[in-house]
């Protein structure tokens, strides 16, 4: 059950998706919200070398902007339908990805725009969530508009930890939703390859379809959105894969595609 959602917020219009999402997961798990609005903190060096104001002046106007940004951010939340609380997170650029991934480790699902989706997200921190947290993500479109609920949702299996991790996280949304499809990628005799998965889903009283589609030109991430395009896919489940090198999170092909790409929310886990 997602109990406790934890929306990261920015102050941009990008805000009232991601709340709308995350009201359809928790108006149908009657969950509590938390609103994190990441503040980040100006560079001593940026301060100094933009030559214009002190460094204590920089710092007044970064803070005003965010007490004013919080304060509006509050009185949205004074209107959610659900119990909720907002808070500010400090942080500087270079450790808000960490800040924000160890905020989610006590939630059960963090939602964010997809990343690169939200102009006023300069640090690109969802990814070190995803990564960092050991919790799901729900990735949302920029823009989006977020459905009542997720009727139809596309699976990816491909028989890994990641795509088990993301199917075990999700499994309140399967069970609530109306039609759940199952694909791996490769060739017509890999159906069998599902059979496991189907029987797993299955004893937890859902019915999937279970299926192949072909690898497109632009390789496996291409394929699956455009699998959730034919059937008219309300969320795509799928492991998140990748590596950490130098500090930064190096994504696989497939996530990389769909995180830039992604037309609907995509749930992910690692």
């Amino acid at each position: 059950m997602f109990k406790d959602i934890v929306v990261h917020l920015t102050g941009s219009v990008e805000d009232e998706v991601r709340l709308a999402y995350a009201e359809t997961v928790g108006e149908r798990f009657e969950a509590h919200v938390t609103g994190l609005y990441v503040h980040v903190l100006p560079e001593v060096v940026g301060a100094y070398s933009a030559g214009m104001v002190g460094m204590d002046v920089w710092y007044e106007q970064s803070n005003a902007r965010a007490a004013e940004t919080l304060q509006r951010l509050a009185q949205r939340f004074e209107r959610l339908r659900l119990p909720n609380d907002v808070r500010q997170l400090d942080v500087l650029s270079g450790t808000a990805g960490q800040a924000l991934a160890a905020e989610a480790r006590t939630a059960d699902l963090f939602v964010a725009t997809r990343p690169y989706g939200d102009p006023a997200d300069e640090v690109h921190m969802e990814v070190s969530v995803l990564f960092g947290s050991g919790r799901a993500c729900l990735f949302v479109p920029p823009k989006g508009v977020a459905p009542k609920n997720f009727g139809t949702i596309l699976v990816a299996w491909n028989g890994s930890r990641e795509a088990a991790r993301a199917i075990a996280e999700a499994m309140p949304l399967l069970k609530a939703a109306t039609q759940v499809v199952v694909v791996s990628i490769g060739e017509e005799s890999e159906v069998e390859f599902g059979g496991d998965i189907a029987r797993h889903l299955s004893r937890h009283g859902i019915a999937a379809v279970i299926g192949t589609i072909e690898a497109s030109m632009e390789g496996p991430g291409d394929a699956l959105l455009g699998e959730a395009r034919r059937i008219g896919a309300d969320l795509l489940v799928m492991g998140g894969y990748g590596h950490s090198r130098f500090r930064e999170w190096i994504l696989g092909g497939a996530t990389r595609h769909v995180l830039s790409s992604a037309e609907i929310p995509v749930f992910m886990a690692r």
